[in-house]
């Protein structure tokens, strides 16, 4: 278990990755809206390259469970955390239309939906994922797999896109909203010591435009 903060740290990437590099393993500005995915068929028009990061949920002393970046400037709390059950997984922001309404917005997606895009960007017939819609499907609670992700066909987006998502892009600050926890607010938060690793048990950017249509 020595080892566990140096492997942590060697294998973890945060920012813009292509879909080729994301760990799926299973291991801002102004006012940012996010999409929430509903029960049944959600359409979105994916706009950039995805960007990583991890978090951990963890369990408070008054029981809430609470999500918190992982906090990877620290090893020896990164390995408490996991020895705690408390895991690190790989999560994505990913900017996209969302289309039941037409808005631009950020999509925070875990290894399914991640996976399932993966697979269309390396299928010979799909290539580019911002080519076309995708319909990303939800299922009811206790699912498995909990998502699905099927192509629509390819359509160019309409130009009339573009100076939206140059104003929302503009907004962002993704760095913001990724970047790894302090170390000292997460001690705080799960009222644990600084420095005492005794082990506590407990009860996932591209810039451009893509596809318009003139």
């Amino acid at each position: 278990m020595g080892n566990i903060g140096e492997k942590i740290m060697s294998e973890i990437t945060f920012g813009e990755i292509n879909w080729n590099e994301g760990d799926d393993s299973g291991a801002g500005g102004g006012k940012t809206e996010f999409m929430r995915l509903e029960q049944g068929e959600n359409t979105v028009r994916i706009m950039a390259n995805p960007v990583q990061f991890y978090i951990h949920w963890v369990e408070t002393p008054d029981g809430k469970m609470r999500k918190v970046n992982s906090p990877v400037s620290a090893p020896d709390l990164v390995r408490r955390l996991e020895e705690a059950d408390f895991k690190r997984r790989p999560k994505w922001m990913v900017k996209v239309l969302d289309r039941k309404d037409d808005q631009f917005k950020l999509l925070e997606i875990g290894t399914q939906i991640y996976s399932g895009v993966k697979a269309l960007f390396n299928h010979k017939k799909w290539g580019k994922v911002t080519a076309s819609d995708l319909t990303i499907e939800r299922g009811p609670k206790g699912a498995q797999p909990l998502y699905r992700v099927t192509p629509d066909p390819k359509e160019a987006l309409d130009v009339r896109f573009q100076e939206a998502f140059v104003e929302f892009n503009d907004s962002l600050n993704i760095d913001k909203l990724v970047q790894p926890s302090e170390p000292s607010e997460v001690y705080e938060l799960l009222g644990w010591e600084e420095g005492d690793n005794s082990g506590s048990t407990s009860s996932e950017e591209g810039e451009g435009f893509f596809d318009f249509k003139s």
